[in-house]
């Protein structure tokens, strides 16, 4: 388990270090986040076909909400630091010489990993072992068999990701109460805007790879 953890946490590291260099995380973080799917699903799981197509899977979701994600970030303006962080970074110097924009969406993109290739290695490993049991299913059958496994998954994992996120929600909406925020300074505050986007994107995510896992590995 150690070893898992420090093994992907070096290409992590590496994409900081890109990422200080001045250089568009961009590519690096889609490159970055594919090196770590061939990490959780190779190292863990072995090479065979419930992770080829599992990890096709992911490289293909990754692929589409890198776009996204940059399209979105350009477009709702959810780059940079809220106002209410400010004052706890005031100290620090804001001629860091890198580009918030791309910035913003590859923190997205990172976040997705675990979610997408939990759910698709789950998929993945199921149909193979209904296949495995039962080779006689037709084509169809096995994709829609899929498809209920991921019904499936996905409400635990709409589960997960909604008490994950309404931790940190609750601290937000206390500091929202504080300074007496109304229902339209909320909705249109960044700090609000990157969770709710975060939450969107994850959910999504979530979904998509389930039609896509059960697809690529029927």
């Amino acid at each position: 388990g150690f070893l898992f953890v420090i093994i992907v946490l070096v290409p992590l590291f590496i994409l900081v270090i890109i990422t200080s260099w001045g250089f568009n995380p961009t590519i690096p973080t889609l490159v970055i986040s594919i090196i770590i799917s061939i990490i959780i699903q190779f190292f863990l799981n072995g090479t065979n076909q419930k992770t080829v197509s599992s990890f096709i899977s992911v490289t293909i979701t990754l692929i589409i909400f890198t776009i996204i994600t940059f399209i979105l970030s350009n477009n709702i303006y959810i780059h940079g630091y809220p106002e209410e962080t400010i004052e706890s970074i005031s100290y620090l110097t804001y001629n860091i010489g890198i580009n918030m924009l791309p910035l913003s969406s590859c923190i997205i993109i990172i976040g997705l990993i675990g979610t997408i290739n939990d759910t698709s290695i789950a998929i993945s490993s199921a149909l193979y072992e209904l296949h495995e049991n039962n080779p006689k299913l037709k084509v169809k059958e096995l994709f829609l068999s899929g498809m209920n496994i991921g019904r499936d998954i996905l409400g635990t994992t709409t589960n997960t990701l909604f008490f994950a996120y309404l931790g940190g929600f609750m601290t937000l909406f206390i500091y929202f109460q504080d300074f007496q925020y109304n229902f339209t300074s909320i909705i249109n505050s960044k700090i609000f805007a990157i969770e709710f986007t975060r939450i969107i994107l994850s959910g999504i995510s979530s979904f998509l790879i389930i039609p896509l896992t059960s697809l690529i590995t029927t």
